[in-house]
């Protein structure tokens, strides 16, 4: 094939067929994978603050867009608060994802062997992990994951239509994530750098821009009316979530991120993209990636899952790479004798795929028992895995501090908590206790307050007593929490205070309770 211009009429470039048996084989097997141990542990503090929002939905939320919040609503009302139900969607996704990869590969030209093997690279990395949880990251990686299919397909075809396709794809991301906009603008750069100008004379990328924006306006309208609480808690993430340390760790965690056996095959992929010249029209996503980790780097180093979603289309070109190498597989540029990746076998560049995925299972899934994390410390690697321990343990224990009350302080009390898992986890699982809802000053649940009745005893969790002496004349230590498993989570450890002898009205008060972050 002929080297491209920047900017010329780019003409449509084969494809093989569709490798329906791998692919599809490997997206169910990664679903019915996640599934399995969906309820292994138990629900994460996002998932039980998102079944709380459902009760009070709106087109924003303080600290995300509605869409997790929607899929927690279908789980409380079609499977009536079932773990499994929750975590169903995410694990769909995930296969969805790990089908366009493969789709992707096809696009760039990939045979039966670079589309399974992109499949089995995004199955066995960390983009797993993010399907085993019900929240906003997943949406946003299967969303950037379709969009990049799409602008792949449009550059390959030159069918300009899909650009509406692209347009509802970003207008129902945008209310999942507000990311989305992060992969559209490394993308515009990554055009102009690649002289392909002509791209933003299509009427097609207009008009599928109006329908992105149609996706935006609602949140938009609830971030204004609200006082944009985004841009306040986002301020704080980057004050909390940045750092030296953060900037230093980043590289290793971007690189390693989807996998240690896989980081050859997307950098690979990333550079392919940036220097083969027979693929030009596809190098904005090189470009895109390179300044979506430098926004990441420079902005918030702490959240290095915020580019995620620009990781299969880079995979699925690395699998094009790999699979030159190892079967002779050619897609759009020229067979280069000189590339040299780990592998030279197709059967041995599967192996290492699945074995190293096999091998980070536990670090990615709760497949072990939940005891083994507190010898093991697996959360210290994935925080995650640690926040699906002792919900329930704790609302007993919280339980049982409201019974220790006298009947007319319990007539007039109120459970105030430091953060939306612990107050989420009450309402989960309070009423089965005895309890009545928590309130809490974090995030969304600050709208939900003031406490009612307006004053009396208070029985609050995880705030250091000089937090609450400001608002109570007494604040006595009842218990602490702790889970059976011993895992050091965040809320081990955590002390239950029962407060009395109440300074002020809780509508006066709740202002200072204010926590976004």
């Amino acid at each position: 094939m002929a080297t491209e211009t920047a900017d010329a009429p780019a003409a449509i470039l084969p494809v093989r067929s569709f490798a329906t048996g791998p692919v599809l084989g490997i997206a169910a097997a990664a679903t019915v994978l996640l599934l399995a141990f969906a309820s292994r542990y138990g629900y994460h503090r996002d998932e039980l603050y998102f079944l709380e929002a459902s009760h009070h939905l709106a087109f924003g939320y303080v600290d995300q867009p509605p869409i997790a919040v929607l899929g927690a609503a279908l789980d409380r009302v079609v499977f009536g608060n079932s773990l499994l139900g929750l975590r169903l969607i995410p694990a769909l996704l995930v296969g969805a994802c790990i089908i366009i990869t493969g789709a992707m590969a096809r696009e760039f030209g990939g045979g039966r062997f670079a589309q399974g093997f992109a499949a089995l690279c995004v199955a066995g990395g960390a983009i797993l992990a993010v399907g085993s949880l019900e929240g906003p990251t997943v949406y946003d990686v299967a969303l950037w994951s379709l969009v990049s299919f799409l602008v792949v397909r449009i550059l390959r075809t030159g069918d300009q239509r899909l650009w509406l396709l692209v347009g509802l794809a970003v207008g129902i991301g945008v209310e999942a994530k507000q990311t989305v906009p992060l992969l559209l603008a490394g993308l515009a750069i990554g055009f102009l750098v690649n002289g392909q100008r002509a791209i933003f004379r299509s009427r097609w990328l207009w008009a599928g821009a109006a329908i992105a924006l149609m996706g935006l306006a609602p949140n938009l309208a609830w971030q204004a009316a609200h006082g944009w609480p985004s841009a306040e808690m986002n301020s704080h993430l980057r004050a909390e979530h940045s750092g030296l340390g953060a900037a230093i760790t980043l590289p290793f965690l971007s690189i390693t991120a989807v996998g240690i056996a896989v980081a050859p095959i997307w950098m690979a992929g990333w550079w392919g993209l940036w220097r083969d010249s027979n693929a030009r029209r596809f190098r904005a996503f090189a470009v895109a990636f390179a300044i979506a980790f430098v926004f990441v780097w420079i902005v918030i180093p702490d959240r290095f899952y915020y580019a995620f979603g620009l990781y299969p289309v880079l995979i699925a070109y690395g699998s094009l790479i790999t699979a030159q190498v190892v079967t002779g597989e050619r897609g759009f540029f020229r067979r280069s004798p000189q590339r040299r990746v780990l592998w030279r076998s197709p059967r041995s560049a599967a192996g290492i795929v699945v074995a190293s995925g096999v091998v980070s299972l536990p670090l990615l899934l709760p497949v072990l028992p939940a005891s083994t994390l507190a010898t093991l410390n697996l959360q210290k690697v994935n925080y995650n895995l640690g926040e699906e321990i002792g919900w329930p343990e704790y609302t007993r224990e919280v339980a049982a501090v409201w019974d220790s009350l006298a009947p007319s302080a319990r007539a007039n009390a109120v459970i105030v908590t430091s953060n939306y898992g612990e107050a989420g986890a009450i309402d989960r699982f309070g009423s089965g206790v005895g309890l009545p809802n928590a309130y809490s000053g974090h995030n969304s649940y600050w709208w939900w307050g003031p406490p009612r009745p307006t004053s009396g005893t208070a029985v609050a969790i995880g705030f250091d007593r000089s937090d609450l002496t400001s608002y109570f004349g007494t604040v006595r230590l009842a218990a602490r929490v702790h889970n059976n498993a011993g895992v050091a989570n965040d809320e081990e450890g955590a002390p239950i205070w029962v407060c009395t002898d109440q300074v002020a009205p809780w509508p006066q008060i709740w202002p200072r309770f204010k926590d976004y972050g």
